[in-house]
């Protein structure tokens, strides 16, 4: 979700925004059809090898604005971090001997990455100004790519959602959701909270497989309904979805639905596992 159309402010974003209908943004249901009401075509997705770029990767200051959301919405999250992790997108991708590198014409940057293929990102201007990418050993589609914040105190076997909104809008300040690319994405990016603001269709990976998810506060408990587990049903562009691969881990988060309804940030997502066992 490259920034374009700089006259274009926050306010006509969100204007335009309520008369396109919007009822999924971000995500490969947004084709012109979707965006119109229409169904979508049944269009097969043709992979032109040569025109692929030789490695996954993502321009350096993409996700240095990702960094720089973060900072702005803190309030989500006080005490959390920020990662950055990748997941495999096809199921044939090999992730045994990972690597990751700042690289640009004048920048080479080592970057460590953790055993569960989380890394930061280290602020500099040098790397920044030389238009480096963040760029592993891998083919360009191998990859998907997802913010990581985690605040201190969780259990393993949960996220907090204020943590979670923060992932959103780094994911979508950073450009690092696969999507199909339609004008109503360079919008999205313009709003100071996207994620609260539009009632956005996108995917999170859970740790481990899913097989159900509920929501905690105080007394409070609802559990996340089955259609918002494991994907969508119908897939009209999987060439452009990047959690095929991930099915039994991925689950939807309606933000703006849950912060109209009063969740707060410190509210739990605990995860019930297919691998756990049962006493």
């Amino acid at each position: 979700m490259h920034q374009g159309a700089n006259d274009v402010t926050p306010i006509d974003v969100k204007r335009l925004l309520g008369r396109l209908a919007l009822g999924c943004a971000a995500a490969a249901c947004l084709g012109p059809a979707a965006a119109s009401g229409q169904a979508a075509p049944a269009i097969p997705v043709v992979e032109v090898l040569g025109a692929a770029q030789p490695r996954d990767e993502k321009p350096y200051r993409d996700l240095l604005a990702a960094l720089d959301t973060v900072e702005r919405q803190r309030r989500l999250a006080p005490a959390a971090t920020l990662r950055f992790k990748v997941w495999p997108r096809r199921e044939d991708v090999d992730m045994a001997g990972l690597e990751v590198r700042i690289v640009g014409p004048h920048t080479d940057i080592p970057v460590a990455l953790a055993a569960d293929r989380t890394f930061a990102i280290p602020r500099d201007a040098a790397a920044a100004a030389d238009n480096a990418t963040v760029r592993f050993n891998r083919k360009a589609g191998s990859l998907a790519w997802r913010a990581d914040v985690r605040s201190p105190g969780v259990p393993a076997n949960a996220r907090r959602l204020g943590d979670l909104m923060l992932e959103c809008a780094a994911d979508v300040k950073g450009d690092l959701f696969a999507y199909l690319h339609h004008p109503i994405n360079v919008l999205l990016s313009k709003l100071d909270e996207p994620c609260r603001t539009v009632p956005l269709n996108l995917f999170n990976f859970a740790d481990r497989p899913v097989f159900g998810i509920t929501l905690v506060a105080g007394e409070r408990r609802s559990m996340l309904p089955a259609a918002f587990l494991h994907g969508d049903a119908t897939v009209p562009f999987p060439g452009h979805e990047d959690w095929l691969a991930q099915r039994e881990r991925v689950y939807k988060v309606k933000f703006k639905a849950l912060y109209d309804a009063g969740w707060p940030d410190d509210t739990l997502l605990v995860f019930d596992f297919m691998d756990e066992e049962t006493p």
